[in-house]
C-alpha cells in the first residue's frame, strides 16, 4: 500500500533528477557556447583566441549576453529551463479552507517566479515572447502540484508525469536552440563602422566592439582579421558577420 511518505519521498526523488538535467544541460550551454558562437562567426579558433586574449574574459560573458540579447527564442527556452530550477513545493490549506482555496493558492504563488521571466524576455523581445515564455514556464511549473492537489496525498497521477516529461524536453531542446544561435552568423556584439589605422592612412572598416577605450574602441576588423583600435565610430546597418550555416 503506497503511503503518504513514500509519495513525498518519490516526488522529491523526480524533483531532484529533473533539476539535476537542468542544471547540466544549462551549465554546458552557458560554458561552452559563448566560445562556439565567437570562434564560428570568426571563422577560426585562432580569431576567436585573439578575441579573448584581447578583451579578456568579459568577452565570455558579452557573447553569452549577446546571443540571449538578440536571439528571442534562445532568451525564451533559457528562462524557462532556469525557471524549472527554482524550488516549488507546495503546501495544502486547512481543510477548513476548502479544496477551490487549495487550488487558488497553488495558482497565485506559483505564478511569481514565471511573471518574472515573462517580463524579462518581453523586456527585450517584446510583450508576445514574454507572455509565451510566462504561460509554458507557469504550465511546467504548476502541472505537478495541481494534479496532487486534485488526488490528495494518492499516488503520482499522470499528469505530473507529462509535466516532468515536458520539462525534461524542454531542457533537452535548449542546446539545439543555443547551436542554432551559435551558427547564425549574426554578431554577439555590436557591428560598428570605424576609422580604423592600417598603417597607410586610416580606413573605414566593419569592426566588432570588445571594448571602449576613451574616443575609440578595441574591436575585432572584420576586413583584416586582426584586433584594431577603431575611432569615430557609428553603428553599421547590417549587424550579419557571415552566413548562417543552414544557407552556407
Amino acid at each position: 500500500m503506497t503511503t503518504w511518505f513514500d509519495h513525498a519521498r518519490t516526488k522529491s526523488r523526480d524533483d531532484e533528477r529533473e533539476r539535476q538535467a537542468n542544471r547540466t544541460v544549462l551549465g554546458a550551454v552557458v560554458l561552452a557556447f559563448p566560445v562556439l558562437k565567437v570562434a564560428w562567426t570568426l571563422g577560426s579558433s585562432s580569431a576567436a583566441s585573439e578575441v579573448f586574449l584581447t578583451a579578456g574574459i568579459r568577452s565570455w560573458s558579452d557573447a553569452l549576453s549577446g546571443m540571449v540579447l538578440t536571439d528571442a527564442l534562445l532568451a525564451s527556452v533559457l528562462a524557462i529551463v532556469v525557471c524549472r530550477l527554482v524550488p516549488f513545493r507546495f503546501r495544502r490549506a486547512p481543510a477548513a479552507g476548502g479544496p477551490a482555496t487549495g487550488w487558488l493558492v497553488v495558482l497565485a504563488l506559483a505564478l511569481a517566479v514565471p511573471l518574472a521571466f515573462g517580463v524579462i524576455v518581453g523586456a527585450w523581445h517584446g510583450w508576445a515572447w514574454g507572455l509565451a515564455t510566462a504561460l509554458i514556464a507557469y504550465v511546467l511549473r504548476v502541472g505537478r502540484e495541481l494534479a496532487e492537489l486534485r488526488r490528495g496525498d494518492g499516488p503520482r497521477t499522470a499528469s505530473g508525469t507529462v509535466s516532468l516529461v515536458l520539462s525534461l524536453v524542454v531542457a533537452a531542446v535548449l542546446p539545439l536552440v543555443a547551436l542554432g544561435s551559435c551558427l547564425n552568423g549574426r554578431s554577439w556584439a555590436p557591428v560598428l563602422l570605424c576609422d580604423v589605422d592600417v598603417g597607410t592612412g586610416p580606413e573605414r572598416e566593419r569592426v566588432i566592439e570588445l571594448s571602449r577605450t576613451g574616443p575609440g574602441v578595441v574591436g575585432w576588423g572584420l576586413s583584416g582579421h586582426e584586433a584594431v583600435n577603431g575611432i569615430r565610430c557609428a553603428l553599421a546597418e547590417d549587424q550579419q558577420v557571415r552566413a548562417p550555416v543552414w544557407d552556407s
